[in-house]
């Protein structure tokens, strides 16, 4: 973790902008904003202990809001590396920024909840809750995983499996074992200094036109079927044909490799 001053007045970052940290008031005033009908729309004022921008350690999405310092503030900063980091080392520092993940979903789903009453009392004939969105998807498609490098085969943990519910992570095992054991959809790869693996690589994610690879934010970026997502790209999604692919984590030198053979509904 870091810490920032920022003078008064000052934007931190802009809605839309691309980020990967998240901040906690340590003293100071944080307005959080958006535009809507082109007029600026405030969300929230935050103050001493209060977190934000929190998201982006989670999903490499643009950001939602825009924060502004309305005083002389001083924030602790946390990158999406060494949150992931922590995750797995030193658990206690992560305690407020958990919580603040957990309590805004909390409050998401809440409101989730109470529009889906309010519309089944406008139209009690109709079914407005699909149970299917509370757990991982499953897809009419599946994957088959292979290791495609000598030095990944010698894993034995990555060996081949069919993945048929999404999302399905790729990423970098953590130091402690067992650490990883709270996210089973996953193939996590033992890498070492200099990492090519990021600890949350991309994913494996499908909808009903097929199955994607999206990069979620890694340093080296990925390589599917020749196309460069993530890392320097300005891609951070490419499709997968069906029958084989070719999967690279990290640069194109890697041996990170992995073979993904799709296979659609009626296909064996």
């Amino acid at each position: 973790m870091k810490i920032q001053k920022i003078p008064a007045g000052k934007l931190i970052f802009s809605e839309g902008d691309l980020g990967d940290e998240a901040y906690r008031v340590i003293e100071g005033c944080v307005e959080i904003s958006i535009k809507e009908d082109g007029k600026r729309l405030v969300l929230a004022t935050l103050g001493e202990g209060e977190i934000f921008g929190e998201m982006a350690m989670v999903e490499s999405r643009p950001r939602s809001a825009s924060a502004r310092a309305l005083e002389a503030t001083t924030l602790s900063v946390i990158a999406r590396d060494d949150f992931e980091i922590a995750l797995s080392n030193r658990e206690e520092e992560l305690v407020p920024y958990l919580a603040t993940i957990f309590d805004r979903l909390r409050v998401t789903n809440d409101r989730l909840l109470a529009a889906l009453d309010k519309l089944d009392e406008l139209e009690p004939t109709r079914p407005h809750r699909n149970p299917e969105i509370l757990s991982p998807s499953k897809s009419a498609f599946k994957v088959q995983v292979e290791p495609d490098a000598d030095e990944i085969r010698l894993q034995t943990a990555l060996r081949a499996r069919v993945v048929e519910h999404y999302p399905f992570q790729f990423g970098r095992r953590g130091e402690l074992a067992g650490a990883e054991a709270v996210i089973p959809n996953q193939c996590l790869v033992a890498d070492r200094a200099p990492y090519r693996v990021s600890r949350k690589h991309c994913i494996l994610d499908s909808n009903a036109d097929g199955v994607y690879v999206e990069d979620c934010g890694s340093s080296l970026g990925t390589i599917v079927n020749g196309i460069r997502i993530g890392g320097k790209s300005r891609e951070t999604r490419v499709r997968l044909s069906s029958g084989k692919n070719s999967l690279v984590l990290g640069g194109a030198d890697s041996q990170v490799r992995f073979v993904l053979t799709v296979t659609g509904a009626g296909e064996k």
